[in-house]
């Protein structure tokens, strides 16, 4: 089994763990390949669809394509919204704007967080340098104080707020599948 093989895996797994730990607020709706490379996850939450006479239609249920490509985890996974969602940070298209990416630097359980976090505009997630949606952008703007539209964490109150596993022997097997680099050539 190769790297991106070992590390489809393990983020399977622990995506997993982090929807059976969601209190129903994240479902896994479809998965493609051995080990998975792609998924259609449901978020169950509060999320603006789009804008009436400049006030927010809301929605509660989002579903969201991640593609883990075949340069993953080297390369950016995709994202990209099937439902409408209207979102400074998502292209008028649905495609997620999921700013630089650093391999291995964030796993697929901490991706699916962030995807939530920027469904109930969490002010912390949220690119301030740019848009990727202009008239959402100026809606933010001028609607800070509005927001957050929601406040789900997306886990059940029994898992630690900063922790996607809930005990070390899940940790430890994560740990035994990385591969560690021996950047000193020795």
């Amino acid at each position: 089994m190769n790297v991106r093989e070992k590390r489809l895996q393990n983020d399977f797994k622990a995506l997993s763990e982090l929807v059976d730990n969601s209190g129903e607020t994240l479902v896994i709706i479809s998965i493609d390949g051995n080990p998975p490379y792609q998924y259609v996850i449901e978020y169950r939450c509060r999320g603006i669809e789009s804008l009436r006479a400049n006030e927010p239609i809301f929605r509660s249920s989002h579903h969201v394509e991640i593609t883990l490509g075949n340069s993953y985890p080297r390369g950016r996974p995709d994202a990209k919204f099937l439902t409408p969602i209207f979102h400074p940070d998502v292209f008028p298209n649905g495609v997620v704007c999921l700013g630089r990416w650093s391999e291995m630097a964030e796993t697929l359980p901490e991706l699916v967080l962030r995807i939530g976090k920027v469904i109930q505009y969490v002010d912390d997630i949220i690119y301030k340098d740019g848009s990727d949606n202009h008239q959402a952008w100026a809606w933010y703007k001028n609607n800070r104080d509005r927001l957050p539209v929601d406040n789900k964490t997306f886990k059940s109150p029994k898992t630690p707020s900063n922790l996607i596993w809930n005990d070390l022997s899940a940790i430890n097997s994560y740990m035994e599948n990385i591969v560690f680099l021996d950047l000193e050539g020795s």
